[in-house]
């Protein structure tokens, strides 16, 4: 009688340990997700990759695999149908789609990342524009059609005056080398790109100008990290995780920018500028970087650091920008269902003296 007494308890307690194993193992198991960007990967995603290499993303149980697309008006679909996990389009294309006689996208953001526009008017030195009006019968460089910056465009010029086809054209050139080269042969008068893409074509060595734009364009918010709308009510642990190991990627950077640079073209060797010195490739790194992270940490002087906070003024905004060039047909808009905050409190739960010292301490 002991003896099957003992027996049950010895199986019981196995029972459990196994259980206690599975449970464990279930805990711990890596959620992959699909990061989808609107471009080619770049210095942009420093951060990100800065997140990977030391483990952030792992600690919240998530493994990433990227998708590269052609434009956020390409991307943001890819949200919806949920193919694509994460993604980091800009707004833009969100925005037309929940104007009347449209099937609002089930996609929302949840993380305001590049806090002001990333996007800028680039003419040669040389270039006899001076002004956008000057733009009047010119041929527009993008790097893609379906880029977020696109309809903004179109709008910001449209406000001016100035009609697509009729007195300017859009021409995809991509972006990196072939849109520098097709810049600098004049295949486009003007290209319309962006932060760290312009970046890159400085450190070419090219002598470039931004054509100025009003404020009230440049001050409008950019790429941010969105999901499907089931996504973010089903599984927030993915949103919470994902953001608050970006928001650490993004202080390493602010603290260790050479790190970052250096851990960046670890994960992306292909991407590292060849036929120079290791100093001159932290040196351009950096330029490029830097352009990014100017957008990253855009806070208001003297305001906390609300990493991933969107504000309801600025999506306002974006929605009469967008109408009153042209671009929506009504300027009654529910911004509220365009984005949340509601995690924001999340990604900021971490030891952020402890992380800088980490941080500063990094080769």
């Amino acid at each position: 009688m002991a003896k099957t007494v003992l027996e049950r308890v010895l199986r019981a307690s196995f029972a459990t340990l196994l259980a206690l194993a599975a449970n464990s193992a279930v805990a711990n198991a890596q959620e992959k997700i699909v990061v989808g960007q609107a471009t080619a990967t770049s210095l942009t995603f420093g951060p990100v990759f800065a997140a990977i290499e030391l483990g952030f993303f792992k600690e919240e149980n998530l493994e990433l695999d990227f998708k590269n697309f052609a434009g956020a008006s390409v991307l943001i679909p890819q949200i919806a149908n949920k193919s694509v996990t994460i993604g980091f389009p800009g707004p833009d294309p969100l925005i037309l789609s929940r104007q009347p006689g449209r099937d609002p996208l089930p996609v929302q953001f949840f993380y305001n990342a590049a806090r002001q526009s990333i996007w800028q008017f680039l003419v040669l030195d040389d270039s006899p524009i001076k002004t956008l009006n000057d733009i009047r019968g010119k041929k527009i460089g993008v790097g893609a059609l379906a880029n977020a910056n696109v309809p903004i465009t179109r709008a910001m010029l449209a406000e001016i005056g100035l009609t697509m086809t009729k007195d300017y054209s859009f021409l995809a050139i991509g972006v990196g080398a072939p849109a520098f080269r097709a810049t600098q042969n004049k295949d486009v008068d003007v290209y319309n790109t962006f932060d760290t893409n312009i970046a890159a074509f400085e450190n070419t060595g090219t002598k470039l100008r931004r054509i100025p734009q009003d404020r009230k364009y440049l001050d409008l918010f950019s790429n941010g990290f969105a999901a499907h709308v089931d996504t973010i009510k089903d599984k927030p642990q993915i949103v919470i995780g994902f953001g608050r190991a970006f928001t650490k990627g993004l202080i390493v950077c602010e603290v260790n920018p050479d790190f970052c640079v250096r851990n960046f073209y670890k994960h992306n060797p292909t991407l590292r500028p060849q036929g120079v010195s290791e100093e001159q490739v932290l040196k351009l790194g950096r330029h490029i970087l830097a352009s990014r992270m100017s957008s990253y940490l855009a806070f208001p002087k003297g305001a906390p650091r609300n990493f991933g906070v969107y504000a309801e003024q600025s999506w306002k905004d974006f929605v009469v920008a967008l109408h009153k060039g042209g671009e929506l047909s009504t300027d009654k808009i529910d911004v509220s269902t365009l984005y949340t905050n509601k995690f924001a409190a999340e990604f900021i739960r971490f030891d952020e003296a402890a992380l800088r010292k980490q941080a500063a301490a990094l080769k």
